[in-house]
C-alpha cells in the first residue's frame, strides 16, 4: 500500500477550514476527501471507495483533525456528505460511512443521485449503454463481455443510501456556491468556498479528466466536459484550487488552458490518425491504434476516451460516416469514419 501524505489545512478567506484528508481507492490510485469547518455544520465532500483501508483512513484522518489541530470535532458530528459526482471512487464508501456518521444527510446533484439511491439499477442501465456503445465502435460480443467485466458496472453493488439534499447548480449551503459542471460524469458539481474551488475531477492538477461519450450516459461527452470549463473560467475568484486526485493548483485559470490545449492536440492526433490510415476506421480500430496494449479497466477507458473524441468531432463535421449507406440499410452495421 503506498504511504499517504498527512492531513493538511486550508483557509478560505471566508474563514472557512478545510482539512484536507487522504485515502487509498484503488491498489494504484489515492484520492482526497475534504471536512470543512465553519460553513454551517461539519460537512464532509466525498466519501471514498470503501475498498481496502479507504473508510478507516477517512476516520483516522478526521481523528487527526482533532487530535493533531485541535478541533472538537468526531465522525458522529458530521451533518452533511456533499458528493461532488458519483463515480465508486467518490460513492462506494458511503453505507460504511454512514455507519460512523449516522446524524449525516447526503447531498448530490440529481443527475448524478442513482449512482447513489438506486445502484443496481444504475450499474445495469449503465453496462447495457456502455454495451450499446461497444457495438457500435465495433468490438466483437467477447470484447464487450470483457470490457464490461473490467468496467465500474461489474460486481455486486453496495447497499443504496438514501439522498437527503439534491444540489442545483447556484445553491448557496452556508456560504458553499455549487458550480454543475457535467462531463466527466453528468452530475459533477465543484464547489466554491470563498476563495478556495474544490473541483472534485473535473479540474486536476497533471491529468485530463476521463471522458465519456454522451451515449453512454448523458450531460457527459467532451462537449459538455468544455462547456464546465469556460464555466469555471469565467467565474473569478479563486486562488486555490483543492482537487480529489493530485496536488493543489495556485493557477487555475492557467490551467484550465493548459487543459484546453491538450485537448485541442487530442482531436488533432485522431484526425491525424484518420488521415493516415488510407481507409475509414472504426471506433475500435481508432482505440486499438491509439492504445494498443491497455488491458482491463485501463481498456474500457481508452475505449470511452476515443468514444468521447470521435463523437465530439463528428457533432462538429469534422469527420463523417464514411459507410452511411451500409448504416441505412441495417443498423447494426458499425460505423466507419473519415476526415470530412
Amino acid at each position: 500500500m503506498p504511504s499517504l501524505p498527512p492531513v493538511k489545512r486550508f483557509l478560505s478567506n471566508t474563514g472557512v477550514k478545510i482539512y484536507r484528508i487522504p485515502c487509498q481507492v484503488f491498489d494504484n490510485l489515492s484520492a482526497r476527501v475534504y471536512l470543512l469547518l465553519n460553513a454551517g455544520l461539519p460537512t464532509l465532500v466525498d466519501a471514498g471507495s470503501g475498498l481496502g483501508h479507504s473508510t478507516r483512513q477517512i476516520l483516522d484522518g478526521i481523528e487527526a483533525v482533532r487530535v493533531d489541530f485541535g478541533e472538537n470535532v468526531r465522525p458522529a458530528d458530521i451533518r452533511c456528505i456533499l458528493i461532488s459526482h458519483g463515480h465508486i471512487d467518490h460513492v462506494r464508501g458511503l453505507p460504511e460511512l454512514m455507519r460512523h456518521t449516522p446524524h449525516a444527510q447526503v447531498a448530490i446533484h440529481p443527475l448524478d443521485r442513482e449512482t447513489v439511491a438506486s445502484r443496481r439499477e444504475h450499474n445495469i442501465l449503465g453496462a447495457a449503454r456502455l454495451n450499446g456503445f461497444l457495438r457500435q465502435a465495433g468490438v466483437d460480443p467477447a470484447g464487450r463481455a470483457t470490457l464490461i467485466e473490467a468496467s465500474p458496472f461489474h460486481g455486486v453493488p453496495v447497499e443504496d443510501v438514501a439522498v437527503g439534499l439534491t444540489l442545483e447548480d447556484g445553491d448557496q449551503l452556508d456560504g458553499l456556491r455549487i458550480l454543475h459542471t457535467p462531463g466527466h460524469s453528468p452530475g459533477h458539481v465543484c464547489v466554491g468556498v470563498g476563495n478556495v474551488l474544490l473541483s472534485g475531477d473535473h479540474i486536476l492538477s497533471q491529468t485530463l479528466p476521463q471522458q465519456w461519450p454522451e451515449s453512454t450516459a448523458a450531460y457527459t461527452g467532451l462537449s459538455h466536459y468544455l462547456e464546465s470549463l469556460d464555466k469555471v473560467f469565467r467565474t473569478p475568484g479563486f486562488e486555490l484550487t483543492l482537487a480529489s486526485h493530485e496536488q493543489v493548483i495556485h493557477d487555475v485559470y492557467g490551467r484550465i488552458e493548459t487543459i484546453r490545449a491538450a485537448h485541442r492536440r487530442r482531436l488533432e492526433r485522431l484526425l491525424d490518425l484518420l488521415r493516415r490510415a488510407g481507409r475509414p476506421l472504426s471506433t475500435a480500430e481508432i482505440a486499438e491504434q491509439s492504445y494498443p496494449e491497455v488491458t482491463g479497466f485501463r481498456a474500457v477507458l481508452a475505449f470511452t476516451d476515443v468514444g468521447a473524441r470521435v463523437e465530439y468531432l463528428h457533432q462538429r463535421g469534422n469527420i463523417h460516416v464514411a459507410n452511411l449507406d451500409d448504416v441505412a440499410k441495417n443498423d447494426e452495421t458499425v460505423c466507419r469514419y473519415e476526415v470530412a
